[in-house]
């Protein structure tokens, strides 16, 4: 199965559910945002083709639940609420965010990236993970390096690059620039009020019917609203949350942004990677391209596109993961440990990720969805 075939509409607990007694286990997923919920969306996946298995959501309270919630129930999964949950016998939860107390007292698996106050409340055994033997503390006894799904199914998808790039309207000489949208600060102040527009510079220098300039959120928070809107009425093509980013990244001709998630898993893709933002100081920004705001754009991407070369970027890359590939070998086999059942006789691999869609805007100003 690839995409989200594997996904069943679930309201609730069924207790009609099949199989052996003893066999029966619910899994939990716990989703707080789109980008960073789609690591625990992989680990269902991975759950959700074993008949013994029962695969259960939930959005994490929190500013983008509205959104994690539109997600799931476009994949087929009705979420269910913390009260539904209280007294359900799960027997697993996974979560890359923050889990309120509301949840059962289940083991939980904190997958690579989530932040260890978010989950230290909880009385059961939370086993983290991580996607480098270089991110587990040395002091840290139950922490498994079990690799990055991110990574692994970004490699999968390249195969399908011309592919994406049809479903997102881009063919024929056009080319796509993909570019992460700066965040919110947590004080709720717009970064990009006190960054260069990018943005609008590559939506006034590059002709829409040779370019297309598709906004990918920052995976860490939300996106600025006011320059967004602006950005849209110029001609701006957006990843919507609930798309998966990661079909931009294997579409793209060229990646910018500021050092973090977009720009990093874009080392993956083998295109040039283009950094905006403050002065060179850590390997992604010493490595990578950089773009100067007083040049014109064209210019630099060509430059950028006829001087790449992808070995520049290898220890970038390299730095993702020490596990490449083996993300659902290795999250499988601890996700059985903790529910005391046998694996499935079979190998697990990444899967290549959905189609991306887009929402853009027509000369006469009516927006569409799609390529």
């Amino acid at each position: 199965m690839t995409g989200f075939e594997w996904r069943r509409a679930l309201t609730g607990f069924d207790p009609g559910w099949w199989g052996r007694l003893g066999d029966r286990r619910t899994v939990l997923v716990v989703v707080g945002s789109p980008v960073r919920g789609q690591p625990a969306l992989d680990v269902a996946r991975l759950a959700g083709t074993d008949p013994r298995l029962r695969v259960l959501f939930a959005a994490a309270p929190g500013p983008s639940s509205a959104a994690v919630e539109v997600m799931l129930k476009d994949a087929g999964a009705a979420p269910l609420s913390l009260s539904e949950l209280a007294g359900g016998d799960v027997g697993l939860v996974v979560t890359a965010h923050r889990v309120p107390e509301g949840p059962p007292a289940a083991p939980l698996i904190a997958l690579p990236g989530t932040i260890t106050a978010e989950v230290a409340h909880r009385p059961a055994p939370t086993v983290f993970t991580y996607a480098h033997h270089l991110d587990r503390p040395p002091d840290a006894r139950d922490g498994h390096v079990v690799g990055d799904s991110d990574h692994d199914r970004l490699v999968a998808s390249l195969p399908l690059r011309d592919f994406y790039r049809r479903a997102l309207g881009v063919g024929g000489r056009r080319g796509l620039v993909v570019v992460a949208l700066p965040a919110a600060g947590g004080a709720g102040v717009c970064a990009c009020r006190r960054s260069p527009d990018v943005v609008g510079r590559l939506l006034a220098e590059l002709p829409s019917d040779r370019y297309l300039v598709l906004g990918v959120p920052d995976p860490r928070g939300d996106r600025c609203p006011e320059r967004l809107a602006v950005h849209l009425r110029a001609g701006l093509s957006l990843m919507p949350p609930e798309a998966d980013w990661r079909a931009a990244l294997a579409a793209a001709d060229w990646i910018l942004g500021p050092p973090g998630p977009v720009t990093r898993y874009g080392t993956i893709t083998g295109v040039p990677v283009l950094i905006t933002g403050p002065p060179p100081g850590d390997a992604l920004r010493l490595l990578a391209v950089r773009f100067a705001a007083h040049r014109p754009v064209r210019p630099q991407l060509a430059e950028a596109a006829a001087r790449w070369r992808p070995e520049r970027v290898r220890p970038v890359l390299g730095r993702i993961t020490s596990e490449p590939g083996r993300f659902d070998r290795n999250i499988r086999s601890l996700m059985y440990g903790l529910l005391r059942l046998p694996q499935p006789a079979t190998i697990p691999v990444a899967d290549p990720v959905s189609p991306p869609f887009r929402i853009g805007r027509r000369p006469a100003g009516r927006v569409l969805q799609g390529g």
